[in-house]
């Protein structure tokens, strides 16, 4: 069973940010329109695809080294916070994603080294990206319609015409609908699908921190917000209620053990929801996936099907060169 936080702050997420997807997209929507769709990407058949996400582990256990001394043959796609870091080590990736609406999100875009090799990578974004986003990426974009709700009514094919993801699929001249999966690694995931790609190897798949200090976890503050907001909204709350709050946020933060590779990570529900949502689409897709991040809660005691395995990255390299 989900357990409620998690559900509840995305819900809370959905309410607050669907106002700045909303303008994001109007803003950009004659880019958009004009734009390639992502169901027109040149697809890499039966080729092993490697997948570069943001987790603690790709600097802790220097796997971006790793992949650069194996010099890679095959398609990269790596996810917009480590674009520039992958480019540093001389790794080029057939496909970048966005699909965060923040206008953080363009940082990642703004350097003389990013604008060096745009014309070589495939730039995969969501119709809600924020403008800037758009202005720093000079290169080949391909547009895809974010699943914000189900585009079909409930247990048939048959299309809702009053989903907000379908209403967004027809203003942007019916670029191609796909899950983001809740967030930009796992849509690397999808976009590997949509390539036709086998094995997918992941790295940078934590979905899970390495603090010393739980209150500097990521969603600390967030969840925290969320208990106390009964209270905040006729007043400001006590000490006492503060720390009470803090001390619900940290009991749902637990230290876990990953058995495939014998290492440490902190999770909570939230991450964990995001490992759940990513391991649905991995064990109904039946497509052999490979976690090479080693660390995190995505482990084969979590996901138990035939599809998935555990594998040092180096090792997983020289298998599938």
């Amino acid at each position: 069973m989900i357990p409620p936080a998690p559900d509840d702050l995305m819900e809370y997420t959905y309410n607050t940010l669907i106002y700045r997807w909303l303008d994001n997209f109007a803003t950009n929507i004659e880019v958009i329109r004009k734009g390639l769709n992502l169901t027109d990407i040149s697809k890499r058949k039966n080729e092993p695809c490697l997948l570069i996400a943001a987790g603690p582990s790709l600097d802790r256990y220097h796997h971006l080294d790793i992949i650069k001394k194996a010099r890679w043959k095959h398609p990269i796609l790596c996810c917009d916070k480590k674009l520039v870091s992958s480019l540093k080590h001389g790794i080029i990736p057939y496909a970048v994603a966005s699909v965060d609406g923040s206008p953080l999100i363009a940082e990642f875009y703004k350097t003389h080294l990013v604008k060096k090799y745009t014309s070589q990578i495939n730039g995969v974004f969501s119709v809600t990206v924020h403008p800037s986003v758009v202005k720093n990426w000079k290169g080949k974009t391909y547009w895809f319609t974010s699943m914000l709700d189900l585009p079909s009514l409930e247990g048939t094919t048959k299309i809702n015409n009053r989903s907000v993801t379908f209403i967004l699929h027809v203003l942007s001249n019916y670029k191609g609908i796909a899950s983001g999966i809740g967030n930009v690694g796992s849509f690397l995931w999808n976009l590997a699908f949509i390539l036709e790609c086998d094995p997918i190897i992941l790295v940078g798949y934590d979905f899970s921190e390495q603090v010393k200090d739980k209150a500097d976890a990521v969603y600390f503050k967030s969840l925290t917000a969320m208990h106390l907001r009964k209270i905040t909204k006729e007043r400001a709350p006590t000490q006492a209620e503060v720390v009470a709050a803090m001390d619900k946020v940290a009991n749902m933060h637990q230290v876990e053990k990953n058995p495939d590779f014998n290492t440490s990570y902190l999770v909570n529900p939230i991450w964990k929801r995001y490992r759940e949502m990513l391991a649905s689409h991995i064990v109904a897709s039946k497509k052999n996936t490979i976690n090479a991040t080693g660390n995190g809660c995505l482990h084969t005691m979590a996901i138990k099907a035939p599809n998935f395995k555990a594998m040092p990255l180096a090792e997983c390299l020289k298998k599938y060169a």
